[in-house]
């Protein structure tokens, strides 16, 4: 009798440590996890400062483009001005594509209002739209803030005191169109850089296609 207790009560012991010896080890799993969280903070950083970088491109697209309003029409005599009238366009930039016209309108374009004469030509309109574009007089005006004024472009984009940036404007060769004259030292290390394709109005309101390079450390 006293050897069937003893066995039975061996048993339960038995599934017990078992039971302790998952726990114990789930705990190990978490601390050790824990301490190497704290032992490589590096890739943490990195993410942070890969997120800086994006807000950063976001804060410089944003600040160099504007929204244009595109307008694809036909010459056509018998439809009049009306419509086209009724548009309002000023200010804006004309592009010939094949048989029909793209009429694009932006307080940024220095033109004066457009103008629809019924006795030379009407204009039956197509498709109507509002897209973002870039502008180069815009990215002159930006770096010319970043040479002359950098501390406060600094806090307008939220840039945090520990860090610095630079950035450029470049043609579709990525040859740069702009010039920072104002000069941070530039670390050997710690450096993340990266170039966004874009597609924008240059001096002479024609399309071309460029980069912006923007560099963070």
């Amino acid at each position: 009798m006293k050897e069937i207790s003893y066995y039975v009560l061996f048993r339960k012991s038995r599934k017990g440590s078992h039971v302790s010896f998952i726990i114990s080890f789930i705990l190990f799993i978490i601390f050790l996890i824990f301490f190497v969280s704290i032992l490589n903070p590096f890739e943490r950083v990195e993410t942070g400062k890969s997120s800086l970088l994006k807000h950063l491109e976001n804060e410089i697209v944003k600040e160099t483009s504007g929204k244009v309003m595109v307008v694809s029409v036909l010459e056509d005599i018998t439809s009049g001005c009306g419509d086209i009238d009724a548009l309002n366009i000023k200010k804006y930039a004309i592009k010939q594509e094949a048989n029909f016209l793209k009429i694009y309108s932006s307080n940024k374009f220095a033109s004066s209002n457009f103008l629809c004469d019924p006795a030379q030509n009407g204009y039956k309109i197509g498709l109507v739209r509002t897209q973002n574009y870039a502008f180069q007089s815009e990215f002159l005006k930006l770096n010319d803030s970043y040479n002359k004024n950098y501390e406060n472009l600094k806090r307008i984009f939220g840039i945090p005191e520990a860090n610095d940036f630079e950035f450029s404007f470049l043609d579709d060769s990525k040859i740069s169109i702009t010039e920072a004259k104002f000069k941070k030292e530039t670390p050997q290390a710690e450096v993340l850089a990266e170039i966004i394709p874009i597609t924008y109005f240059a001096e002479d309101s024609e399309i071309k296609n460029g980069y912006i390079r923007v560099v963070l450390w």
